[in-house]
């Protein structure tokens, strides 16, 4: 029984927030906007679909570091 490509999707969500929660997420706007074009070339993934992902997860993450628990 294989995994489905929407779960391969879950899976991977899950390790990138963990790797963020971990490591940190590393904005410079000298810097970023380049590599997130930089990483859509490289995968293949349209840039503006790129962005849009970049910062729907940096978004998540800022709201999941300032949220009183």
């Amino acid at each position: 029984m294989g995994l489905t490509k929407d779960r391969r999707g879950e899976i991977a969500l899950a390790l990138l927030q963990d790797r963020i929660a971990n490591e940190g997420l590393k904005l410079s706007p000298k810097n970023t906007k380049r590599d997130i074009g930089n990483l859509a070339k490289d995968t293949g993934i349209p840039f503006d679909e790129m962005m849009e992902f970049a910062e729907w997860i940096s978004r998540e993450t800022l709201e999941k570091t300032f949220t009183k628990k």
